[in-house]
């Protein structure tokens, strides 16, 4: 398995024709409509992984943003469209790039302090050191490129989760998002 960081502006036409169909895969009805390789918004970075046919078989999406904690800016890496391809499952490919997303972050604990992502599958994360989150949450309603208003809602339900890797502690409360909903 090999694996490539990048910036997403450098996604050359071949990898985003790989990202999209590896997302539709993994999230069937999503992706069908649309030739995207991203959900609701680019993410800054990629991770990308590759077996050892070249063949991409997993990606994970990284939002670099501030958002506001209780009041107070907390620096995060947001966790986008996890996914690891039907075929390539059950290997670890999944679990290797949330880790060195991780690595990254520790490498930079004077400018990242969470990583947070939004789930429905809580147990695979909660295996990895992730804790779920209660907050009211506010944040940018995206849909199909365009902004549909401000969201408000208290999230307790285990969609949030959150793992520090800085010094900051994370506290349960009100969240701005400051932005879309990874």
């Amino acid at each position: 398995m090999t694996y490539q960081f990048l910036p997403d502006f450098q996604i050359n036409p071949e990898t985003a024709t790989a990202l999209h169909q590896l997302l539709d895969t993994c999230f069937p009805g999503f992706f069908d409509q649309s030739p995207r390789d991203y959900f609701k918004q680019l993410p800054h970075f990629r991770l990308l992984a590759y077996d050892e046919n070249k063949t991409l078989v997993g990606q994970v999406g990284i939002d670099y943003r501030v958002m506001n904690l209780n009041g107070k800016p907390v620096r995060t890496f947001g966790i986008v469209d996890l996914c690891v391809s039907p075929t390539a499952q059950g290997k670890g490919i999944g679990k290797q790039l949330l880790n060195r997303v991780e690595q990254l972050a520790k490498q930079h604990t004077n400018r990242i302090d969470v990583i947070f992502l939004v789930t429905e599958t809580p147990n695979y994360y909660e295996r990895l050191g992730y804790q779920v989150t209660k907050i009211e949450t506010t944040w940018l309603k995206i849909d199909a490129h365009q902004s549909l208003g401000i969201g408000k809602e208290l999230i307790d339900d285990a969609l949030f989760m959150v793992k520090a890797v800085g010094e900051k502690e994370w506290e349960d409360g009100k969240l701005d998002m400051l932005g879309y909903m990874f």
